[in-house]
Parts: structure tokens; C-alpha cells; sequence
């Protein structure tokens, strides 16, 4: 049930995604990512409103690796940053990375043609895999008002996902 997104940008990367739930190692999943084990984004799905919102901060992170403009060390950890709307890369893991207690993850591969990465985390994960189109049940929208400052008046005029996106492709142009 691993959705894998062909980059539109860049046609030699691809993206996979899965969402996962009742997780119940996010403490030993973690600590692979940080020791370098496991090579993947971890992403809390509350803060998720679709796929299109992950597609955008991979596209930069890749577009960044690309170019050698990378903020932080990896494009796993790069695909957290871009994602924040903070400039603090603490604050990027802290609230879009997984947390030890979570029980619901989306992990987001890129650039995984043998699937090895892939194969690595599924076997590593205990949890209840489900379809990428549950993601949207996932969200919380009023943590994600808030993480991205967004208030009613700009809803008025455009969905809440424009917005976050908004956020995601003008990071170093504006800061909120």
C-alpha cells in the first residue's frame, strides 16, 4: 500500500509515502532515524492536511539537495524543514517529526529504486498500515491553523491547504 509519486520536477527522483497507525515502536523507529539505520522522513500526520502539502516540501528538499543549498544534513531531514514554517531546524523536528509516544506516522522515502529503504522500515514498523487516502482523518486543522499562523480571514479566500502550501514554497521569502 507504499504510494510511490513520480517527481514532476525532477524526473530522476521519486517520493513514497505511507501512513501508518496504532504504532507501537515509534520509540525504536525514532532512534533508528537519528542513528542513520533507517533512511526516511517521519512525519506526524496530524500536521498533514494532504498529500500535495508533503509532495511540495520534497520537491524543495530535492530542488535544495540538488543546487547544494540543503539547510540540514540529509534529504529526509530537509524534507522536515520544508515543511516548517520556523527557520529553526529544532523547532522543524519538534513539531513535524515523530515523536516517541506518537501512535500514527507518515513516512515519506525519496530517491528508493531498489525499494531497500522501503523493505528496511516495513520491517522494522509495528503498526496497522493504511491507505494514503486516510490521511486527510489524520489532520488536525486546528493544530495546523496554528503552527502556520493562519487565521479565518485568510480562509475567506482560498482553502486551508492553499495556504499551507503558500507557506511551505514562500519559506525563504517571507517570514511569518
Amino acid at each position: 500500500m507504499a504510494e510511490h509519486i513520480a517527481n514532476q520536477l525532477y524526473a530522476d527522483s521519486s517520493i513514497i509515502m505511507l501512513l501508518y497507525d496504532e504504532l507501537e515502536n515509534s520509540k525504536e523507529i525514532r532512534k533508528c532515524v537519528i542513528d542513520g539505520v533507517i533512511d526516511a522522513s517521519l512525519l506526524k500526520p496530524k500536521l498533514i492536511l494532504d498529500k500535495f502539502q508533503v509532495i511540495v516540501a520534497a520537491t524543495r528538499a530535492i530542488h535544495n539537495q540538488k543546487h547544494e543549498k540543503m539547510t540540514t544534513k540529509t534529504i529526509h531531514s530537509e524534507i522536515l524543514f520544508c515543511l516548517s514554517p520556523s527557520k529553526n531546524i529544532s523547532d522543524s523536528y519538534r513539531n513535524f517529526g515523530l515523536g516517541e509516544e506518537d501512535k500514527c506516522i507518515l513516512v515519506v522515502i525519496v530517491d528508493d529504486q531498489d525499494n531497500s529503504k522501503l523493505n528496511a522500515l516495513q520491517q522494522l514498523i509495528k503498526g496497522r498500515q493504511l491507505p494514503l487516502s486516510d490521511l486527510h482523518s489524520t489532520a488536525d486543522t486546528s493544530a495546523i491553523k496554528k503552527i502556520y499562523k493562519i487565521r479565518d480571514e485568510e480562509l475567506e479566500v482560498c482553502s486551508l491547504l492553499d495556504a499551507v502550501v503558500t507557506r511551505i514554497s514562500s519559506k525563504e521569502i517571507v517570514t511569518l
